[in-house]
């Protein structure tokens, strides 16, 4: 089984060998044993093209993969003397990665020196079916697109800011309204949940902006909105007072009032978690209590002037 969710994670025969370090013909002789085993295929074969689970495969190995996970939590309790051992995976959203994760890893070090942690960035859409299908113990996001199906636990609140270049004239004001965003260039992180998110609070404020600039990346909003291409709503905020360019911003906090956006610790409740999994939320969730906090509740701390 772990041979054959090898193939199926990496797509490739070879590279799955390579992962566990075992011979490729291993890989196909366990892939074979479990097709003779369910009379049926696992996977899709094409020549220079990998392998891709069927339609059957992709039932099956997100119950393997549950499967392996629960066997190692077993084998771990053999000696409950000692440290916590077995490995734990995290999906972070992207634009949250840099400036809590690697707090994050070294808090798990710290507390849990025996635990194998990996990690992933992810676009908010693909961070629920990361949780579901197994490959990932924990996630770390925005309350936004998040089924019944998932046990949450809020770390905090962010307020929503409107980014802008520095000398633009909603600068001069302490707070701004979603209106004045009326008639102006958005530029849209085009990541669906995110988006959508952005703008549904704009359309219930009936806020239509001259146009739509959607980009793929934060660093390059921050950019655009920098050289005055338009302007931005966002929660998260960098301690940086610059782009990637070197051209000032300036943020406001948004006076209308909003629900605070909430970063949650997620989980699947569709997995038991394991001993494992469970010393490494609480290890995160307290890694937050720890974090600057500047960043994201005082947004007009990003101009260099401001106090």
């Amino acid at each position: 089984m772990q041979y054959a969710l090898a193939a199926a994670e990496t797509g490739n025969v070879t590279e799955a060998a390579r992962r566990l370090n075992v011979s490729q013909p291993a890989i196909s002789a366990a892939i074979a044993t479990l097709e003779a085993h369910y009379g049926t295929p696992l996977f899709s074969r094409q020549p220079g093209l990998g392998v891709a689970p069927t339609r059957f495969g992709q039932k099956l190995f997100p119950e393997i993969r549950s499967l392996l996970r629960q066997a190692r939590s077993v084998l771990a309790l053999e000696n409950n003397s000692g440290p916590l051992r077995g490995e734990v995976v995290i999906g972070i959203y992207e634009a949250l990665a840099p400036y809590y994760l690697p707090a994050i890893l070294a808090r798990l070090k710290g507390e849990l020196p025996e635990v194998h942690v990996s990690f992933f960035e992810a676009e908010l859409d693909g961070l629920v079916a990361r949780l579901h299908d197994g490959s990932a113990d924990h996630a770390i996001t925005y309350d936004v697109g998040l089924g019944a199906d998932m046990h949450t636990q809020t770390l905090y609140a962010l307020t929503p800011f409107i980014l802008m270049p520095q000398g633009h004239a909603l600068e001069a004001h302490a707070t701004v309204p979603l209106s004045a965003m009326d008639g102006q260039p958005l530029v849209l992180l085009d990541q669906n949940a995110s988006a959508n998110y952005v703008l549904g609070l704009l359309h219930a404020l009936r806020v239509i902006p001259d146009r739509v600039i959607r980009v793929n990346s934060f660093e390059l909003q921050r950019s655009l909105v920098a050289n005055g291409q338009g302007l931005a709503l966002s929660h998260t905020l960098p301690l940086v007072s610059t782009s990637y360019d070197g051209k000032p911003l300036a943020a406001r906090p948004v006076s209308d009032e909003i629900a605070p956006q909430r970063v949650l610790l997620v989980s699947s409740a569709r997995h038991l978690p394991s001993p494992v999994s469970t010393a490494a939320g609480n290890a995160i969730a307290a890694a937050f209590n720890d974090l600057p906090r500047a960043a994201v509740e005082e947004p007009r701390s990003i101009q260099t002037s401001s106090t």
